[in-house]
């Protein structure tokens, strides 16, 4: 189980995505660490009442115990969720197979519905670097205060962040050290989700790499719709740099520029 930030190595070595900015491979590899989500049929409710995220929670436990994927975020919202999953044996494809199949029958049982809840395969982005997992997870835990009436990270009871607090007891399937190790502190790592900001223990260096960056756009353009054109995608691209340290952001801006 990866507990410090030295403990784990991108085993990638070049991200697999389609260049042409299309869907992103699955990559199903041992000691991987992925952002995950995936949203309801039509963009219609996955979650419909509190047992239902319960459930959710018993099932990462489940696939956890059976193919050791561990949990280092998640968010589950109304009509999709967020997860970062670390799968030292790999085991990516298995595990979100059971995960969602299950769910899927449990759920229909308990409401008397029938059909696909989920609206295909879900998403899934390797994560490279320590610098993409702080900001995936900061991004993960951010995403609750879309939700009507949530004003702060920590007032959402169904993400991982308190836990990462230590306002709640932690589940076996939630490794929370890979990133708190990169902080002084609980409260600084609290700090950093709640900046307006991503500047937090370690920024980005270097020239940035858009086909790096392109997928991550490829989920955010998936939150709001369905993206077709490149004005569009380079619109997205500049709101990234915008959430970006600033020398990467900018990076990111000049090479914009210069794109076709």
């Amino acid at each position: 189980m990866p507990g410090t930030k030295s403990s784990w190595s991108n085993p990638v070595t070049e991200c697999a995505h389609d260049r042409c900015m299309g869907r992103a491979h699955r990559v199903d590899i041992e000691q991987g660490i992925h952002h995950v989500m995936n949203r309801g049929v039509n963009r219609g409710a996955v979650f419909f009442a509190d047992p239902d995220r319960v459930e959710f929670g018993r099932l990462l436990q489940q696939i956890f115990d059976r193919f050791g994927v561990e949990v280092i975020a998640y968010c589950l919202m109304t009509n999709h969720y967020h997860l970062v999953l670390y799968c030292p044996d790999g085991g990516l494809s298995d595990a979100m197979h059971l995960l969602g199949s299950v769910y899927t029958r449990h759920t229909n049982e308990r409401i008397g519905r029938d059909g696909p809840l989920f609206r295909g395969r879900f998403h899934a982005l390797p994560i490279v670097d320590d610098d993409q997992l702080l900001c995936t997870v900061r991004y993960v835990h951010r995403n609750a205060l879309d939700l009507p009436g949530i004003d702060s990270v920590d007032g959402y009871r169904w993400s991982s962040h308190r836990t990462y607090l230590g306002r709640r007891t932690q589940p076996s399937f939630l490794v929370a050290d890979l990133v708190l190790n990169q902080f002084e502190n609980r409260r600084a790592f609290d700090v950093f989700v709640k900046s307006e900001t991503t500047a937090g223990p370690t920024t980005w260096t270097g020239q940035v790499d858009i086909d790096r960056i392109a997928p991550l756009v490829q989920i955010i353009a998936d939150e709001v719709g369905d993206v077709h054109g490149s004005r569009i995608h380079r619109s997205l691209l500049l709101l990234v740099a915008d959430e970006l340290p600033q020398h990467s952001g900018q990076a990111l801006r000049e090479q914009l520029a210069f794109a076709t």
